[in-house]
């Protein structure tokens, strides 16, 4: 145990005070690093892809030259950081082997299937060379950003977007292109208040693990027979479309050549109507003409006929009237007399003694009515002609004939 020999209750004054300090000593030192640090003034040559950050140790203040040139600044006042501002790789593979990264640095996530897949890719990036203080200040000078800023952001963002996939959505390239344009955005909006953009992702490759491997091998070989099968049911559809297409395009066309043909067909038939129409129009014209002049003719026929008949009625009932008076039975007189005056009486009249002969009586008053002198006598009769018959032969003109037995020739004076 440490014994003290200072009376208790009372403390040591310090030789220098605080106030002494600040107000003597600092400004002394500052006044003499000035003149030391103005002696030893140095410049520093900045290429075209460089930018260069000083910083005052002294005020703080921090001082961005983006051009080509000599840059001019105070040692041990000022510290001088040149950055490369031209692009530049951040690889993250199984082959980017290091002292850090022994086996590699590639980014190994989990998929949404609970699939472990180890993806390698590089990123593209350049520092924004108008706030590339923000470099230094943030994790000052050297590579440090890189492991700090890029590769840490990029591993959570890419098992982030990647982990979103499911193992066998992996081989599907448009999928992992959508993922790196995702991933990339994000980068950008995480580094660029750092000074840092990324102007691509470029995803290299990716790899299951041995039994994840085998797993997907069987699935890619069991999606590569279900994809023929579908390329070869996709054939066997485009031929069959193809064969119905042609059968309809065939079928199209003698549909419109029987279209053709029977318009032609109906065409022709209207013509034909249209013709056998006008024809039996024509017929029916010509035949009510016709109908009206046989009209016309057999109504002046009639209307002929009609008048002979009326004036052979009117002659008739003249002649009716003309024979009901005394000169109609002498006409009929006449006209017997006349048929009889041909006549030939054959036969051998037989009379009763004391008896006249009835014909001669009847003779006799026909020439007294005729008032001829003699009747005509017949011919001479031809040899075999007479056999105890007789007959009376008429006229020329075919009226009445008379035959009979002497018996009955004297019988008809009766």
């Amino acid at each position: 145990m440490e014994k003290s020999f200072n009376p208790k209750g009372v403390k040591k004054k310090p030789l220098v005070s605080k106030k002494m300090v600040f107000f003597v000593i600092v400004p002394i030192a500052l006044v003499v690093l000035l003149i030391v640090g103005g002696r030893r003034m140095t410049w520093k040559e900045i290429q075209a892809d460089e930018v260069a950050v000083i910083i005052n140790n002294i005020t703080g203040n921090i001082k961005t030259i983006d051009r080509a040139g000599a840059v001019v600044y105070y040692p041990f006042i000022q510290d001088l950081y040149i950055l490369d501002k031209r692009e530049q790789e951040a690889p993250m593979a199984s082959s980017n082997i290091s002292a850090d990264f022994p086996q590699g640095n590639p980014i190994i996530l989990k998929t949404r299937d609970g699939g472990d897949v180890s993806i390698d890719l590089v990123i593209q990036y350049k520092l924004i060379s108008k706030i590339a203080s923000k470099v230094v200040q943030d994790t000052g000078f050297g590579e440090e950003f890189k492991e700090k800023w890029i590769w840490d952001y990029a591993r959570t963002i890419c098992r982030y977007e990647f982990g979103d996939l499911s193992i066998s959505e992996f081989p599907d390239s448009v999928k992992r292109e959508e993922k790196i344009r995702a991933s990339t955005n994000e980068l950008n909006s995480l580094l660029n208040p750092h000074g840092i953009f990324v102007t691509s992702l470029n995803f290299i490759d990716y790899r299951y693990y041995r039994e994840y491997a085998e797993k997907i091998h069987e699935r890619r070989l069991a999606d590569k027979e279900v994809e023929e099968q579908v390329q070869r049911a996709s054939a066997a559809r485009k031929n069959q479309d193809r064969v119905v297409t042609e059968e309809t395009k065939k079928l199209d066309v003698a549909i419109s050549r029987f279209g053709g043909t029977l318009h032609q067909m109906e065409r022709a038939a209207k013509a034909e109507s249209d013709k056998i129409r006008d024809s039996g129009k024509a017929y029916l014209i010509k035949a009510m003409l016709d109908a009206d002049a046989e009209y016309d003719r057999l109504e002046k026929h009639a209307a002929s006929i009609l008048a002979v008949k009326k004036a052979e009625a009117e002659g008739i009932f003249a002649l009716k009237k003309a024979l009901e008076g005394a000169g109609g039975r002498n006409l009929v007189k006449m006209e017997y007399a006349r048929r009889l005056r041909n006549a030939k009486v054959i036969g051998t009249p037989v009379l009763k003694s004391s008896e006249e002969i009835p014909q001669l009586r009847i003779r006799e008053r026909l020439l007294s009515e005729t008032g001829e002198s003699e009747v005509p006598q017949p011919p001479a009769k031809e040899e075999g002609s007479s056999h105890g018959e007789g007959a009376v032969h008429g006229n020329p003109s075919g009226h009445g004939e008379a035959s009979g037995h002497p018996a009955a020739a004297g019988h008809s004076g009766h």
